[in-house]
């Protein structure tokens, strides 16, 4: 058997404050949208402001307007992206299904959350210490990581998960997933990040006996 949840996989935050998207403003809205896009595929550093305006369509004055930095935009891309991540996590536990398919549902989720990003976007995130970003990925991922495991606590008083498995080493193999996934030389032995994402991911939930549930690998 297996647990459930979704790997919290990359982003957090400790001491910067958290940005709220610019809500209402459909030019700020294309820029994050844009800098998802672009960010996804080739990282931060790559990426220039003037490439970014130029994609999403509005003026250098107006990127300024929303966000002081290149940097700044990339913490409201992330927060974005874990707010949409959470909301989603917790529809999907709020469902009245069998615990196996919240499972699968996760598994899935995971699979479109990673999808197209890049090992560039990883290296800049967990290398450039200055930028702030592997700060506010750990605080949100610490945060993420008290309601996930509230949860792996409500599913082992009801049987769902082995009684005999210690929640606390479960917490020790989400943490030691960051570091899988950041390794350049377990990176190299797979296509992309996202691959070796999955590959945690399945891992995690299922081990490595076969599995007769659904290929998601879609």
């Amino acid at each position: 058997m297996t647990i459930k949840n979704k790997i919290v996989t990359l982003y957090q935050f400790s001491n910067i404050p958290k940005m709220t998207a610019p809500s209402g403003n459909p030019k700020h809205l294309e820029l994050l949208h844009t800098a998802r896009q672009l960010f996804w595929k080739h990282g931060i550093r790559r990426v220039s402001v003037e490439e970014v305006c130029r994609e999403a369509g509005v003026s250098k004055m107006t990127f300024y307007r929303a966000f002081p930095n290149k940097i700044e935009l990339a913490k409201a891309m992330l927060q974005q992206a874990f707010d949409e991540s959470m909301a989603e996590y917790r529809a999907i536990m709020a469902q009245d299904i069998p615990f196996e398919e919240k499972v699968q549902q996760q598994l899935l989720l995971k699979f479109k959350g990673t999808k197209g990003i890049s090992a560039e976007l990883v290296r800049d995130i967990y290398s450039n210490r200055d930028w702030g970003l592997r700060e506010y990925m750990e605080q949100r991922t610490e945060e993420a990581l008290k309601v996930i495991m509230d949860d792996f606590a409500q599913a082992q008083q009801k049987g769902w998960i082995r009684k005999d498995m210690r929640l606390d080493f479960i917490l020790f193999l989400f943490h030691r997933m960051q570091a899988w996934i950041t390794d350049e030389h377990l990176l190299a032995s797979y296509a992309d990040t996202q691959e070796l994402v999955m590959e945690i991911t399945n891992f995690f939930f299922y081990g490595i006996m076969p599995h007769a549930s659904k290929n998601h690998e879609q």
